[in-house]
């Protein structure tokens, strides 16, 4: 139940405003006198309103922060007066707003001031462009820093940068460049000269167990860190402070929305602290907050979830910030990641089963992160075991990842109620798939069984670290099953374009229990709405990655629109 600045429920009936029987347009009802007119249409369009039957429309009407009405362009004109604001289309695709069911949100805040988004680089010159271009626009000594997001398989060079070109177009700031995949082996930096010396790394400098400081032929330095050593650097680079956090995250949301995202799932991560939730929720306190946040807890041992079910109720806040639950981690003591499954010490086991408990005992969700098929057997014991004391069925949890989820599993988590959010993670991660799980790699994860099977399924990235925000390259990803570098990866397992669309967003809607109100272009939910730079449907397929935003709407409100060439 929303507990501040909840929405009035659908009023279409009060107001007089029906629909037209199969079409899915407005008209006015006996007594137009009584209609308030729209606050904005827009028209002209190809609406793809993802209702139950994909439904295109021309026309879309919103007041009061929802859709008031769907249908032809002359029907919307008729609830429009002198006030409504009209937005001619000129032909362009509509969406209902983009939601990511699994991504650190909160996290990129930290950082993204600083960064540079190496996301859709196709090669190490546009690599340097965008880097020298940062250094002429701060003063010297400042950071310049890449967190994640991006591989150098999708280069093409299909290496990193150097120490030496980062130095050419960036001599007098310090830059780090990193790599995190979920794989220990997969943990590269790279830094120039000015990093090196910022961070304190010289030819000297020790190298922690299962580290490596790569070396040229006199024993310097390169620049390049993998594994344990990179955490020597990301230590020493300068925190960013509280305000410069909030700031932070309002650049995150403007390129989200850029990008076609009006909602998340926020998993949280680590590297978070508790005090550092508070930047959601002063974002919120201003009513500053355009992402729809469902936020989830992200804890470490059963006395961290015994707290946070003390601090506030689960479902606390309203339509824009809201708790959701726990995950992606509950206990550390059990978790797995790309090539290993955790030990199933039973003291770790116990724990986890004591947390979860409570969980369902206190009416809370959940959505763990499992990888590997093993370790969904391994939790679904568990929650089958909790479900017969406390029913979990209305809780909506789930499971994050599942690229080896096996069928009979996959119809364990329907008999529970649960659901399961996939990620693109195979796109900068193709081939650590292929090494760990060989031809399995082909149908990771096993996205057509899951949608055969019919249990709730939502989209998302993972990102902003291990892989690039952009939910175009997820929906490319889904549709054609390449990665990064163009390769066909995914052969069993594409989807098509609508099922794509669908999961990404009604279909994560779902596990912030708000299919009901987001998700689809349908009167009387919210008007999150993204207008396209190309049409989705028709785009050809590789096409699809190069999409973004002309306009986004959050609430019925512009919250971004493109610049003009």
């Amino acid at each position: 139940m929303n507990i501040k600045r909840a929405f009035p429920l659908a009023y279409l009936a009060a107001v007089g405003v029906v629909l037209l029987a199969g079409a899915g347009c407005a008209q006015i009802g006996a007594r137009p006198e009584v209609v308030r007119h729209a606050d904005m249409v827009l028209v002209n369009g190809k609406i793809v309103t993802v209702d139950k039957s994909f439904s295109v429309q021309e026309a879309v009407a919103i007041r009061d922060g929802k859709i008031l009405a769907v249908g032809t362009t002359s029907n919307i004109r008729s609830l429009a007066a002198d006030q409504t604001k009209v937005v001619d289309l000129q032909g362009r695709a509509v969406i209902p707003g983009l939601m990511d069911s699994h991504i650190h949100f909160l996290r990129a805040g930290f950082t993204w001031r600083r960064e540079v988004r190496l996301d859709q680089a196709h090669s190490v010159q546009e690599i340097l462009s965008l880097i020298e271009k940062r250094a002429g626009r701060i003063s010297a000594g400042e950071w310049i820093l890449t967190y994640g997001g991006w591989h150098y398989s999708q280069l093409k060079e299909q290496r990193a940068p150097t120490r030496q070109e980062l130095d050419r177009v960036a001599p007098n700031n310090p830059v780090l460049l990193r790599i995190l995949l979920p794989h220990a082996s997969s943990h590269f930096a790279v830094l120039n000269s000015a990093a090196l010396k910022a961070v304190g790394i010289t030819r000297d400098t020790s190298v922690p167990p299962n580290g490596v400081i790569e070396k040229d032929a006199a024993g310097e330095p390169t620049g390049v860190l993998r594994r344990a050593a990179v955490p020597l650097a990301l230590r020493n680079v300068p925190r960013a402070s509280f305000q410069e956090k909030v700031d932070g995250l309002k650049l995150v949301m403007r390129d989200f929305h850029a990008a076609g995202l009006t909602s998340v799932i926020e998993t949280v991560g680590g590297g978070v602290v508790d005090d550092d939730y508070q930047v959601l929720f002063e974002l919120w306190r201003r009513n500053e907050l355009t992402i729809r946040t469902a936020l989830l807890y992200y804890t470490a041992k059963f006395e961290d979830g015994q707290r946070w079910m003390r601090h506030a109720p689960m479902g606390f806040g309203d339509d824009w910030l809201k708790i959701n639950g726990f995950g992606e981690q509950l206990v550390n003591a059990v978790q797995d990641n790309l090539a290993s499954a955790f030990p199933l010490k039973p003291e770790g086991l116990e724990e986890y089963r004591k947390f979860v408990t409570e969980a369902a005992k206190n009416r809370w969700s959940i959505q763990q992160h499992t990888t590997l098929g093993t370790t969904a057997k391994a939790y679904l014991d568990i929650f089958e075991e909790v479900d017969r004391q406390y029913p979990i069925r209305d809780l909506r949890w789930s499971m994050a990842h599942v690229e080896t989820i096996s069928e009979a599993d996959m119809q364990r988590v329907k008999r529970l109620g649960m659901g399961l959010t996939i990620q693109d993670r195979q796109v900068i991660q193709s081939e650590l798939m292929k090494q760990a799980w060989g031809n399995a790699a082909a149908s990771a994860p096993p996205l057509k069984k899951m949608l055969e099977i019919g249990m709730p399924v939502g989209a998302g990235t993972d990102a902003t670290v291990v892989t690039p925000y952009h939910p175009f390259t997820t929906l490319w990803w889904l549709v054609t099953g390449k990665d990064w570098a163009g390769r066909v990866v995914r052969p069993n397992d594409r989807i098509s374009r609508q099922d794509a669309l669908r999961i990404h967003t009604v279909g994560s809607a779902w596990f912030s229990f708000d299919d009901k109100i987001k998700g689809s272009i349908e009167p009387g939910k919210l008007a999150d709405l993204v207008v396209l730079t190309d049409d989705y449907l028709t785009v050809p397929e590789d096409k699809i990655r190069e999409i973004s935003s002309v306009m986004t709407i959050v609430g019925g409100k512009i919250v971004y629109e493109a610049k003009q060439p």
